[in-house]
């Protein structure tokens, strides 16, 4: 698409973070765009089921990735200065407790960046006494993102995306929407952005099923990790204030901790899962999102084996130091994630017209304020080569951002929580109590 299609509709569809952010900058680069937004639920509604919609998100730059790494330093710089996003962000830092190699990777790659850090590497003992990362509020970030690109002239239509519009060549035309009431149409436009994360699969599976150049096949998959809400006694408060975000990544409890927002904790367990589901069209098992609504909510409806796999983040994270903890609520959050847990920002090779920006793969949410700009750019083809190569719909999917988030089980036959297997046992390090 090249710049003399200012005049031209483009349709958006997922108000998610790759959504959002993408009509933002769209709007911000292209005034002369006419730009559509299309989601079943408003950035403004906290009560949706996205993976973008929660009560706070980890904000953090340190990956073993270069690529990662710059993007998030960059993102860090708005969230902690653009009025839409910084009176939500909160900068504590972070703790990482880990066997895995994360630390001293990020450590190093700062050094390589030229960037000035405050990370250091500490021992035990230094680590209890001390704690630049932080979190977001991420419902009120949202909503204010949304806000924002809304009043910067995006239109936003309330529907549900059925599936894509072909033309008689197999080109995308348009999007075959629902809006309230029943009523089903044709949306068209000139260009089409899909956004809609763990419904990628089952989206182009819905479109042509008999068109298997035109499916995922293996380069994402829809998957979920699973979160709880807790409360804690009103005494703790000033304790807990006080302290960082907190990664534990050692063989015995895989999560994390962050600090206490309206007078919550919340724990995610980083051990993601598939929903492997028969799609009639195709004929075979694709993951697909639990139809029911309460579980992508804040639910009671979540397997038991999960709810005790917090309970044992919970138990390892704060331990004895903050008693009465009390797990509130839980929630799978879905996400789509690829084999090496990069992005996919590109056009379909085999669907003229159709942009794909998806695979957040569980660490996209925090490249809320900037990760459009690169979709922006892929779509008008002024995107960096190696970039281009990195987030390719076909790619080798070699290296890995964020490993630790690989699904490797199935909802369906996770049973009662046993312990993780002992797969390191450094000198010392026994479980703890």
């Amino acid at each position: 698409m090249q710049a003399s299609m200012d005049a031209a509709t483009i349709a958006i569809v997922g108000a998610g973070v790759f959504g959002l952010s993408t009509a933002f900058h769209l709007r911000r680069m292209y005034l002369d765009v006419k730009l559509v937004l299309i989601d079943r639920t408003r950035g403004d509604d906290t009560s949706r089921g996205a993976a973008a919609s929660d009560l706070n998100k980890i904000i953090r730059a340190d990956y073993p990735d270069p690529v990662h790494m710059k993007m998030a330093l960059d993102a860090q710089d708005s969230w902690r200065a653009d009025p839409v996003f910084k009176s939500y962000y909160h900068e504590f830092g972070m703790l990482f407790t880990e066997d895995m190699g994360i630390g001293r990777a990020s450590f190093d790659n700062y050094q390589v960046l030229g960037v000035e850090t405050w990370s250091e590497i500490l021992n035990k003992e230094e680590a209890v006494t001390r704690f630049p990362s932080g979190w977001a509020e991420a419902d009120g970030a949202v909503a204010s993102f949304f806000a924002a690109t809304c009043n910067a002239g995006v239109t936003f239509i309330k529907a549900n995306a059925e599936k894509l519009v072909l033309d008689s060549d197999g080109n995308w035309t348009g999007v075959m929407i629902s809006e309230e009431g029943g009523q089903t149409r044709e949306f068209l436009a000139d260009r089409t952005i899909l956004c809609v994360g763990a419904y990628t699969d089952k989206f182009l599976a819905n479109t042509s099923p008999g068109r298997s150049e035109l499916q995922v096949n293996g380069r994402l998959i829809a998957a979920a990790a699973v979160q709880c809400k807790a409360t804690y006694p009103p005494e703790e408060e000033e304790k807990l204030s006080k302290a960082p975000v907190h990664f534990l990544g050692m063989w015995h409890t895989h999560g994390e901790t962050i600090p206490p927002f309206n007078s919550r904790l919340k724990f995610n367990c980083e051990v993601s899962f598939t929903n492997m589901t028969q799609h009639d069209g195709l004929g075979e098992n694709i993951s697909i999102p639990p139809s029911a609504e309460t579980q992508s909510t804040w639910s009671q409806n979540v397997p038991e084996g999960l709810k005790e796999e917090l309970a044992n983040v919970v138990r390892n994270t704060h331990g004895s130091y903050v008693p009465g903890i009390k797990i509130e609520s839980y929630r799978m959050c879905w996400d789509a994630a690829s084999p090496n847990q990069d992005f996919i920002i590109d056009y379909h090779p085999k669907c003229k017209n159709l942009v794909i920006a998806s695979a957040g793969s569980f660490h996209s949410w925090k490249f809320l304020p900037n990760i459009g700009e690169y979709v922006v750019k892929r779509v008008f083809n002024t995107l960096e080569e190696d970039l281009v190569r990195k987030w390719a719909w076909n790619r080798e999917n070699t290296g890995s951002a964020c490993e630790m988030y690989d699904p490797s089980r199935d909802m369906k036959a996770i049973g009662p929580f046993k312990g993780w297997p002992k797969t390191q046992s450094p000198e010392g390090l026994t479980e703890p109590s």
